[in-house]
This record gives C-alpha cells, structure tokens and sequence, in this order.
C-alpha cells in the first residue's frame, strides 16, 4: 500500500462513521434553550427553538433508559409561526403524532422506543420554516 492510500483510509473510516450516526435529522435548529430535571427513569424538559427547519431529532438523554424501553411521554407544545409535527416512535414501530398549526398550541402523548442512554422526539417542519416553538416533555420508563 503505498502513502496516497494510506491518506485515503482514514477518511473513508470518517466518512462511514459520520453516515452511520446521522440519526434521522435533517434539519437545523437555531436560537435553542433548555432545562431537564432527571430523576433515573422519569423527568421533564422544557425548552425553546426560536426557528426551527426541516426535521430534528430531540434527544432526551436519561442513563436509565436503555434500548428497546418503553417510555410513557407527554409532549406539551405552541408554535408561533409554520405548521410543525411531533412526533415519537414506540418499540413495536407505531408512531404517533400530532400536528400543530401557527398560532396554535396542542399535546401528544405516546410510547416512545428506549435507545441507548434516552430517547428520542422529532419535531418537523412542514412548509419551509417554523418559529416561536416552545416544548415541554415529561417521561416515565414503563
């Protein structure tokens, strides 16, 4: 193997690693805020996004929760501008969802599917951009 491949390795290895931890979002969030109160297994966050675009991934991060946990969530949240769904996935694939509407506020409770060290909700946008969001999630391991 000669040194021009040996350059190469390194960054392919990168290149692979960064694709396989991509983990669903596509989209950006700016002018976020955030506060969690844990208690191993159960909490809350509340938080902001001031604009929000197309699809991120909100990680809840708890080191009692483990892969394949059931977790009971609620998500309380308003939008001020641009139609926005949240949603979360269970553990047998069910997805669950709610859709909010500018100006508007609304509540969705589910399951949602344990990972590693938490779990996760997924706001989306759904024209364009979304701002003004505001979010509350409370959980409790099943």
């Amino acid at each position: 193997m000669n040194n021009r491949q040996r350059h190469w390795i390194p960054i392919l290895l990168l290149t692979a690693l960064l694709a396989c931890c991509a983990g669903g979002t596509s989209g950006s969030v700016l002018g976020s805020r955030e506060s969690c109160r844990i208690n191993a297994g159960s909490g809350s966050c509340e938080g902001t996004f001031s604009t929000l675009k197309g699809t991120y991934g909100k990680d809840i991060e708890d080191e009692a929760i483990f892969s394949g946990d059931a977790i009971d969530v609620e998500v309380q949240a308003s939008v001020e501008s641009g139609p926005v769904r949240i949603s979360m996935e269970s553990p047998d694939g069910t997805v669950a969802f709610i859709e909010i509407l500018s100006g508007n506020s609304g509540t969705l409770i589910g399951i949602a599917s344990g990972e590693f060290d938490g779990f996760e909700v997924v706001f989306e946008t759904l024209e364009g951009e979304a701002a003004g969001i505001t979010y509350q999630i409370t959980y409790q391991v099943r």
